[in-house]
């Protein structure tokens, strides 16, 4: 009998739900993608996720039994109580029992609704999907509306919370994810713009907006080096939105790393949303762990 999990990926401005078939590390072809608006009130953002899971269960003719959630922090991923504040996404939902609410409303046991940070879930899943050796250090970064950061070992992987690190005048948090390209192109271009746009800048050959992607990079190699070198990592994963503009930041970081004598090897990720719904999935199979025991 096949054992389903409805694994949902939540992003800044969407909720993407699909069915794992956590025994063998498969998927159902159904996926269900809604916008979500981050900043509207809990009942709002609440019946949109609940709205993709009724829908996904609709397109497949499957009851959903066990439910894992790939979730960005700050959170209580143990409770299911979010903590989200000050990261201008999701603030309605502090304190809210989002355990409680799914459970009462498919009816299922609590401890049949989990929660897993979201880069600790996108890098278990590209380690179990990428066939990486498990005893090697892998480090994966996401790279979007925040930084999010984990690393796996023997099979084991964990939150780093890279993020909160103390960086220059804040954290790294404000400046590797997309709060900081709008600041930096409305400060140097007197524009808001997002990634994607500074990419076709970049593109065009705009020097100002390639200054912007070589500061981008050596904010990353000062925030990530001191990490590859305490963990002794053999690979860096990176993913989110952020690196679908890897072309013009990631030759940058190799040089940066090449001259400080850090052999890692970068790769972007190959499933990233997938690999984050097969890493909350994976909840099931095993126990999440604290930091100390890898």
């Amino acid at each position: 009998m096949a054992n389903f999990v409805a694994a949902a990926d939540i992003g800044g401005s969407h909720i993407t739900v699909r069915f794992i078939e956590i025994d063998r590390l498969t998927a159902e072809e159904s996926v269900v993608r809604l916008k979500v608006n981050s900043k509207a009130d809990k009942e709002t953002i609440l019946s949109t996720w609940i709205q993709a899971f009724e829908q996904l269960s609709q397109n497949t003719g499957i009851k959903i039994e066990k439910i894992a959630f790939a979730m960005p922090g700050p959170f209580d991923y143990s409770e299911g109580i979010s903590l989200i504040q000050g990261v201008d996404k999701y603030e309605s939902l502090y304190g809210e029992n989002i355990r409680k609410t799914f459970s009462d409303h498919f009816d299922i046991e609590p401890n049949k609704v989990v929660f897993r940070n979201d880069a600790e879930a996108f890098l278990q899943g590209e380690v179990l999907l990428g066939g990486y050796n498990l005893e090697d250090c892998v480090l994966g970064f996401t790279l979007g509306t925040g930084f999010g950061s984990a690393y796996s070992r023997n099979g084991c992987t964990c939150d780093l919370v890279a993020g909160l690190s103390p960086f220059k005048d804040s954290i790294a948090d404000d400046y590797l994810s997309t709060r900081w390209f709008r600041k930096k192109s409305l400060e140097l271009l007197g524009e808001d713009m997002e990634v994607k746009e500074l990419a076709v800048r970049a593109e065009e050959g705009n020097k100002l907006v390639l200054g912007i992607f070589d500061e981008f990079a050596q904010n990353f190699c000062d925030v990530v080096a001191p990490k590859v070198e305490d963990h002794e990592a053999a690979y860096i994963i990176i993913g989110g939105n952020i690196a679908k503009a890897h072309t013009y930041f990631l030759p940058k970081i190799y040089q940066l790393f090449n001259a400080s004598g850090l052999a890692v090897n970068i790769k972007l990720a190959q499933a990233s949303e997938y690999a984050a719904m097969v890493g909350s999935a994976y909840f099931f199979q095993t126990k999440v762990i604290n930091k100390s025991d890898v």
